[in-house]
């Protein structure tokens, strides 16, 4: 056997060999009957491989009609001198050709018919023309094609639906405008696969431009050219044009609802898809298996599970049956819409499973909360011996990013096994690493995808701008910045909104406004990320100045909004403005408060001291407050050690979240802070039993794009007596300064030295050392902490702003301070 890629070559040489003999026998059938049973025993030998169905949408019947049609051709001669071979054997080949299994027979075949002279005869033509469209080998195809003298509209055709069919639309239209230029007379099997390639893209003034010549032509009417236009307008978002080709139709069959409700559900019309669907029901066009796949969609965008079920209903009741791909649907549609177990009753009654229902089930169970249940159902498909695909290894990536830091060995493994890494499967790792706080291996990973070939989309800039976020790392959120104008995707809303989020983050709150104020377009998730980005810089009469603005371009707001408004007013200390933003949530935008806006009022009160006030909302609160609400009690109570309502806050969240160790801490705190120290005691006992872990506290610096962490006492880094002779001179002078160190948060019943040391190797202190050491002078030093900062680290660092006459920018894990010639931008309110 000869493989596919030297059959043309042995095509020619026998063709250059034999042909002489052709023309001297009267009869070619010595010559090619033997060829043919050669044939025929290599095509037999090699059809294991075969051919899989392409799935065909309803609008598209009029290619399988086309198909059909092409294929019952009556058999026509070859000319005289060609050798006159007998009727039979056009027959016999154009058999062969139309049953080949796969491409290489069919190459075999082609050149067999070269060798026996049948190569000139129209319907072998037609058949090897077909054929090649058939196997998407497109480039024979059409160097058949071309070497056609008369070309029929059939053979025109049937290169247009192989262009069409394998996505090739500018190569179908470029064929289509061909064909008009050598007048060739349209049918109405043409317009369906131009206006397919229209529709692919997006290309309205062409679509048009075909609509027209089909009216001229008069094939306008035609339902197949009408679905195929209802579709193109659809695709080229012209719902209305759409709509009007449907409601001009005299004679509708189930593809034209069906294309119609399909296009409905494609531009989110969702109630217009389902009107459609109970309306096509009263006709006598009803809907089949591909008409609930295209509605069940709706249900899913309305968010309104009763829908689904009912469409569910009607396809028991119809007698439609089941098959995998409408199971698969209903597996989708019922997890969508929050109905797990349903989707899994569903699932476990399919007669017929394929990768694609465990995979809906599979991101079911993540979208729904439940990222064990998809890790159990992930190895019952491996133990089944069903191979994933990269679907399957993307939902998988999300579920390890939801499992948290204990599953992420397990994506690493499934991103390293994936033999192709698109831009989904890159994105969903980087946003794993990202969501379980490893920022650092984020960005890693994002710059080794910049080595390769795939390129970035908005939703991976939007997850890597997220993690600059995290850690601070704003020289790498410029580089990132720079990417996204080289891509072209700056004026993309999310993006742009990601950008404002990350400088502001980042301590640029001006650049944040900057770019704030080039968006166009802003929606109210970019008016939100602003205001929230001067709140955490404690900006409060700024937020409420933007807020107005916003007010006044019409914008609405919604409910996070007027958490990043109240959250402002907290860290500003504007009591007043809180409560009246608070009431006009109701009262003049109808939006209900949720238990994050009682949480933020409750810190906004007990931040400015009114510690009664804040413990009398909560009782008043028309809903149960949660660990939010009376843990910004509790934070409030370690400020203004009020010990008897810290520990009763401090009982409800034992209670509620017995597992996080803060709020021992917090408490401890209270109880240091009152030189309680037996209590103090007695919460690291109750800590230390429940196999709780305190989250040490990290803060982190960039220089020049690597981002470096420090931890309380660390000694690891390779700079580190460096960094503890920097800290030793800063005390010297820091102490002939007059600072005192504040040894409250010390939460060790120990000596006032011992706490003086412990407090002096705090990671912020070891970030701030190793930043001196490493920048010039006059430059800003940024910090990030995932911690509070300390009441001594904070007042430490205005006495070093002084003596070193740096700006240092320290964000925590409430917000930004601003330290500056010994002052701090939080005017000590924190």
């Amino acid at each position: 056997m000869y493989s596919s890629g030297r059959v043309s070559t042995l095509g020619l040489l026998l063709h250059l060999h034999y042909r002489p003999a052709c023309y001297k026998l009267k009869t070619s059938r010595r010559l090619h009957r033997p060829l043919i049973c050669e044939v025929l025993i290599r095509h037999h030998a090699s059809s294991a491989e075969v051919v899989k169905e392409q799935p065909t949408l309803e609008w598209d019947l009029p290619e399988k009609n086309y198909t059909s049609n092409l294929c019952s051709q009556k058999p026509t001669y070859i000319s005289e001198h060609q050798g006159e071979p007998v009727d039979s054997d056009v027959n016999t080949y154009a058999g062969l050709l139309q049953g080949c299994t796969n491409v290489k027979a069919l190459k075999e075949l082609h050149a067999s018919t070269i060798v026996i002279g049948l190569y000139q005869n129209n319907l072998i033509q037609s058949k090897l023309v077909n054929m090649y469209t058939v196997y998407d080998d497109l480039e024979d195809a059409r160097g058949v094609f071309e070497k056609i003298p008369e070309r029929n509209v059939r053979l025109w055709n049937t290169v247009l639906r192989g262009y069409s069919k394998s996505g090739l639309f500018d190569e179908t239209l470029r064929l289509y405008y061909q064909m008009r230029g050598v007048n060739i007379q349209l049918d109405n099997f043409t317009f369906p696969f131009v206006l397919k390639a229209c529709a692919g893209l997006s290309a309205l003034r062409e679509g048009r431009e075909i609509h027209q010549h089909a009216v001229r032509i008069g094939f306008d009417s035609n339902v197949y050219v009408s679905n195929a236009l209802i579709d193109m307008y659809f695709k080229c978002d012209r719902a209305n044009d759409g709509r009007l080709v449907f409601d001009k139709m005299s004679g509708r069959d189930v593809a034209s609802w069906t294309v119609l409700i399909s296009g409905y559900v494609l531009t989110s019309h969702a109630n217009e898809a389902l009107i459609l669907f109970y309306q096509m029901q009263l006709t006598d066009a009803k809907p089949n298996l591909v008409t609930i796949i295209s509605v069940l969609p709706a249900c899913v965008q309305l968010g309104i599970l009763q829908y689904g079920k009912w469409i569910h209903g009607y396809v028991i009741a119809s007698g439609l049956g089941m098959d995998v791909s409408l199971g698969n649907s209903l597996v989708a549609m019922y997890a969508k819409c929050g109905s797990i177990e349903l989707a899994r009753r569903v699932f476990d009654e399919m007669a017929e499973r394929d990768v694609v229902s465990w995979n809906a089930m599979i991101a079911g169970y993540s979208q729904n909360g439940r990222p064990n249940k998809s890790l159990r159902l992930f190895r019952q498909m491996q133990m089944e011996n069903l191979k994933a695909n990269s679907v399957t290894s993307v939902s998988m990536l999300a579920v390890c990013a939801h499992l948290g830091a204990l599953q992420q060995e397990i994506a690493e493994k499934l991103f390293g096994t994936m033999p192709v890494r698109n831009v989904v499967s890159w994105s969903s790792m980087i946003a794993g690493y990202a969501q379980n706080g490893l920022a650092n291996e984020a960005l890693a990973l994002f710059n080794q995808m910049q080595l390769t070939a795939v390129k970035p989309n908005p939703i991976t800039i939007v997850t890597v701008l997220s993690a600059c976020a995290h850690i601070g790392a704003l020289e790498q959120g410029q580089r990132i910045h720079d990417c996204i104008i080289r891509s072209g995707f700056e004026s993309d809303v999310s993006v742009g909104t990601a950008l404002i989020d990350m400088y502001a983050k980042c301590g640029n709150i001006e650049m944040a406004r900057q770019l704030f104020d080039r968006i166009t377009n802003k929606d109210v998730v970019s008016w939100s990320a602003m205001i929230a980005g001067y709140g955490i810089h404690g900006h409060g009469k700024d937020a409420i100045v933007l807020f107005s603005q916003m007010q006044l371009t019409g914008m609405r707001p919604n409910d996070v909004t007027f958490i990043c408004l109240l959250s402002a007013c907290s860290h500003a200390g504007l009591v007043v403005e809180g409560w009246q933003f608070f009431y006009s949530m109701s009262e003049s935008y109808g939006i209900t408060p949720r238990v994050k806006h009682y949480a933020c009022m409750v810190d906004l009160l007990g931040r400015a001291g009114q510690l009664d006030e804040a413990y009398n909302f909560i009782r008043k609160m028309p809903i149960q407050p949660d660990a939010a609400v009376w843990g910004a009690l509790l934070g409030s109570c370690r400020i203004y050690c009020n010990f008897e309502l810290g520990k009763y806050a401090a009982e409800h969240l034992f209670e509620l979240n017995p597992e996080n160790v803060g709020y021992y801490v917090l408490l401890s705190n209270i109880y240091a802070a009152a030189g309680r120290w037996e209590d103090v005691a007695k919460m690291r006992t109750r800590v230390k039993y429940s196999g709780l872990r305190k989250t040490p506290g990290c803060s982190f610096i960039e220089i020049d794009n690597k981002v470096h962490a420090f931890r309380v006492g660390d000694n690891s880094h390779p700079q580190s007596e460096n960094i503890y002779a920097m800290l030793e001179a800063l005390s010297g002078q820091m102490a002939e300064a007059g600072y005192v160190p504040n040894t409250d948060s010390v939460l060790h019943d120990v000596e006032e030295e011992v706490k003086e040391h412990l407090l002096s190797s705090h990671s912020e202190k070891l970030a701030i050392a190793f930043g001196l050491i490493n920048t010039s002078s006059g430059t800003p030093i940024r910090i990030t902490k995932n911690l509070r900062v300390c009441g001594d680290c904070h007042n430490a660092t205005k006495y070093i702003s002084k003596i070193v006459k740096r700006e240092i920018i320290v964000r925590d894990a409430n917000r930004f301070h601003h330290f500056k010639e010994g002052l701090c931008s939080c005017g000590d309110y924190w």
